[in-house]
């Protein structure tokens, strides 16, 4: 075999590869991504209005989806939120999302974040990064919160992996987090976000962090 077809063999492999550990597109609030094989949306009616991993300033932000890859205190989850407002990612966007992560963290959903780095990746999904940690109850949790290009409004995706699954996990995650698409906000489209963010339910099972898992439990006992 020429050398030329060895490469473009071994190529198509890797992508395949790559390709094999991404799941179905999931397509709603304007937005589409491919989160990992084996992450499922969570139950939708166990959290109502909830802005966890929804990270930014003002009423316009709302979680849009949260999934699991099980309903473990050991599951990996994936949010998505949609923040009203464009983002444009730049080191200006990198530093101010650091202190809103931080913000977050700390006043909405009483947990201590470190954060580790916050990083700008450019290429086919531009993005601000801010990877830290998160440690309740004896778990250690890496965290990481991408804030996506948009404009008119964008998406913020939150992993939440626990410590010893997240170098399996890692590489996956930030493919993922390349297959992610915006379309341009429509007047219906932002309508319809408004009205899901006031009436709607929107997430549920593990999703964040400990905090949460405490409080479904909560929910699901009462």
């Amino acid at each position: 075999m020429k050398l030329w077809a060895i490469g473009l063999w071994a190529l198509a492999a890797l992508d395949a590869g790559e390709g094999s550990a991404l799941g179905t597109p999931l397509r709603q609030d304007g937005y589409s991504v491919r989160p990992p094989q084996g992450f499922k949306m969570a139950r939708m009616e166990l959290f109502h209005l909830t802005r966890a991993g929804a990270v930014g300033a003002g009423e316009g932000r709302w979680l849009s989806a949260a999934l699991s890859d099980g309903a473990e205190a050991d599951a990996a989850s994936m949010l998505i939120s949609v923040v009203e407002g464009g983002f444009q990612p730049n080191a200006a966007a990198r530093d101010e999302l650091s202190t809103r992560v931080m913000r977050h963290f700390s006043e909405e959903l009483a947990l201590k974040l470190a954060i580790e780095r916050a990083e700008l990746v450019l290429g086919p999904s531009p993005r601000v990064e801010v990877f830290g940690s998160v440690k309740q109850e004896d778990q250690l949790r890496f965290v990481l919160v991408a804030a996506m290009a948009g404009e008119g409004r964008h998406a913020v995706v939150t992993f939440s992996v626990p410590s010893g699954r997240w170098e399996a996990l890692s590489g996956t995650a930030r493919a993922s987090l390349d297959t992610f698409r915006a379309d341009p906000p429509s007047s219906r489209e932002a309508s319809r976000g408004v009205a899901g963010a006031a009436a709607a339910v929107l997430a549920g099972a593990l999703v964040l962090s400990l905090a949460l898992w405490r409080r479904r439990r909560r929910v699901l006992g009462g």
